[in-house]
């Protein structure tokens, strides 16, 4: 059932149990010869059809949903209709329990992602649910390496493109191998871990992991201004105990506030926003600053800058791949950049990946680029390594 919380939230937990027995009614009434039905937690069912075809189950589905009006709600002058999303998954000789289950949990979680109150089959060629497939297998993973502490970290350089700007600014990025040493993509390893809620556990341990290799390079980072940006995400933001975390992983390493900055993304703090400045706020006045990455992606971006008080925009790599080619992304990136230095914040443009690019973002006024053409991710022990052998060598 998809919104079942919200009658307990309304009535009471008594509505709840009288709804969840009208849907067991609901599905006993219409249940085909030889179909067992069962109630698997709270707000769950599932029907297993035996010697049955796919669209047997298609019609039985159908059918139960169009009488769902039985699951209205109504006390006094209130109401509330319940809806539900079905998952059918075809089953086989060899398909085991399990596999079945998961794969019927597989499209009815994908019926909700679509907009709930509706069915959906389970297809391995649709890649929606295929990547939902991929991501409850790769979360365990991911669970895995964190408990191991096996996450490796990298930092890609941000280059100043004034002429004799020597700022010293690097992103730290995040890489991930399964059990056969293989990289996992970035882009799956996000995915899993956004859908199964395990991003704030990442957030902390990059954030300890980063401060505690930072703290090696005390007395540098503090002559030097050299700055590191770390990413946070949005279910972080939304974390009550965030703030109180990385605020004391910060005295406990010893790194300068004025060293870090964290970037958050422009949707991430519009969804979270008063929870977002707060959290921006309280760390601004202790030196740490502040990036808003992927701007521009967003139809409200510059309407939300007058929010956030943050110290620079990172441009959307929507608009910079495609600079030189694209007079639309050209226009955009002029308006960010002027809009920035109005407000005097500094400007990055990532995905960088040409010299010609490079020149263009240059010439508009873009204050850094960060990408390929120039300077590629490296491990960050291996960065912090060669930071202390040229300080050595510069002093000696």
């Amino acid at each position: 059932m998809d919104n079942l919380q919200l009658v307990n939230d309304t009535f009471e937990r008594k509505a709840g149990g009288d709804v969840i027995t009208r849907f067991g009614q609901l599905i006993e009434g219409y249940l085909l010869k030889n179909a067992v039905a069962t109630r698997l937690a709270e707000d769950d069912f599932v029907i297993l059809l035996t010697h049955r075809s796919t669209d047997d189950a298609l019609n039985l589905a159908t059918t139960v949903k169009k009488n769902g009006h039985v699951l209205r709600y109504l006390q006094g002058d209130r109401s509330l209709q319940v809806t539900f999303s079905v998952g059918i998954a075809p089953l086989n000789a060899s398909t085991s329990e399990g596999d079945a289950l998961t794969t019927a949990r597989i499209a009815c979680d994908s019926a909700k992602d679509h907009g709930r109150d509706r069915i959906e089959i389970y297809d391995q060629n649709d890649l929606s649910i295929v990547q939902r497939y991929d991501d409850m297998y790769l979360v365990a993973e991911i669970q895995n390496t964190l408990d191991a502490d096996e996450f490796r970290l990298l930092a890609q350089a941000i280059v100043p493109l004034a002429k004799g700007a020597t700022d010293e600014y690097y992103e730290i990025l995040l890489r991930m191998s399964d059990n056969k040493g293989n990289r996992v993509s970035s882009a799956a390893f996000f995915s899993a871990a956004e859908r199964y809620q395990l991003m704030p556990q990442i957030d902390r341990w990059v954030v300890s992991n980063t401060l505690a290799r930072l703290a090696e390079k005390v007395d540098y980072l503090k002559s030097s201004g050299a700055i590191f940006a770390i990413n946070l995400s949005g279910q972080s933001l939304g974390d009550d105990d965030i703030l109180n975390f990385i605020e004391e992983e910060i005295d406990r390493s010893g790194v300068p506030s004025t060293s870090i900055c964290f970037e958050v993304t422009e949707s991430a703090a519009v969804s979270s926003h008063n929870k977002a400045q707060t959290f921006i706020d309280a760390l601004r006045k202790r030196g740490c600053k502040f990036s808003l990455d992927h701007f521009g992606a967003g139809l409200s971006s510059f309407a939300y800058l007058k929010k956030f008080k943050v110290d620079t925009l990172k441009i959307d790599g929507g608009f910079i791949r495609d600079i030189s080619e694209n007079q639309i992304s050209k226009s955009m990136v002029v308006a960010i950049t002027q809009v920035a230095r109005v407000m005097n914040l500094s400007t990055v443009a990532e995905y960088v990946e040409t010299e010609n690019s490079k020149n263009l973002l240059a010439k508009i006024g873009v204050d850094f680029a960060q990408g390929h053409a120039v300077g590629k991710p490296a491990p960050l022990e291996d960065l912090l390594a060669q930071i202390g052998s040229n300080s050595q060598s510069s002093t000696a």
